[in-house]
């Protein structure tokens, strides 16, 4: 009987230890593009009783798999990667260095008392850029504006943005989303001309690789449109 009630508290002790009822905020997936890093946005809680454990003492650990072997241990400085966050203020952001192939990474914590794996993110190895409107048809004089959004996971490296024909400067910013992953957006203004009617619009995006080469990816582009008054229709015709 007594060697029952030992088994008993031994499980109830371990099950605190693994602390049931931790939750992680992680992104379902991230698109990263292929030789380049992903900054993964982390944060996570625990239970009450669990804070104490929240010491120097943590680590991160990243894994394909719940009993796989760590692909990055932040208690290892020869490790491809760096932990961004505070894990003492329940802040597990990483970063992960050289991304190949589509995988899902589980995020671990490992602390004096506290072990637990928490949700994970699916890394989706890409390189395509959007562009919204997918199609332009307007009137000449029409003030345009395209949107060219390409994903930046990497906020060391995030993609230039490049346009063309040249029809105008893009304006950048860096913007995002609610899961806290970055988006890298440049919007194109101009005023529609008959002399754009039939042209390709197209936006580059240019990622710099951590091994120092860049790699580019072109969206579908889009062809112009552009309709003409009898104004218009005259000044072709003398033109």
């Amino acid at each position: 009987m007594a060697a029952a009630l030992t088994l008993l508290l031994i499980g109830c002790l371990l099950q605190g230890a693994l602390c049931g009822k931790c939750e992680s905020i992680i992104p379902n997936t991230i698109e990263v593009l292929k030789g380049s890093c992903v900054t993964i946005p982390c944060s996570f809680d625990v239970e009450d009783q669990h804070n104490v454990n929240l010491d120097n003492t943590c680590k991160a650990l990243w894994k394909e798999s719940t009993n796989g072997p760590a692909v990055f241990d932040s208690s290892n400085p020869q490790q491809k990667g760096q932990l961004i966050g505070d894990l003492t203020k329940k802040d597990c952001t990483t970063t992960l260095n050289d991304m190949q192939n589509n995988k899902l990474y589980i995020f671990r914590l490992e602390c004096f008392g506290l072990k637990y794996n928490f949700d994970g993110v699916t890394i989706s190895v890409t390189e395509q850029p959007t562009l919204t409107p997918p199609t332009l048809k307007v009137k000449e004089g029409t003030s345009v504006s395209l949107n060219c959004s390409a994903p930046a996971p990497c906020l060391s490296l995030p993609p230039n943005l490049t346009w063309s024909p040249g029809l105008g400067e893009g304006q950048e910013t860096l913007q995002e989303n609610q899961d806290k992953t970055k988006v890298k957006i440049s919007v194109l203004n101009f005023n529609a001309s008959h002399l754009h009617h039939g042209q390709e619009i197209s936006c580059t995006a240019v990622y710099r690789k951590q091994d120092g080469s860049t790699e580019s990816s072109v969206n579908i582009s889009l062809t112009a449109n552009i309709t003409c008054e009898y104004e218009c229709l005259v000044i072709k015709l003398i033109t």
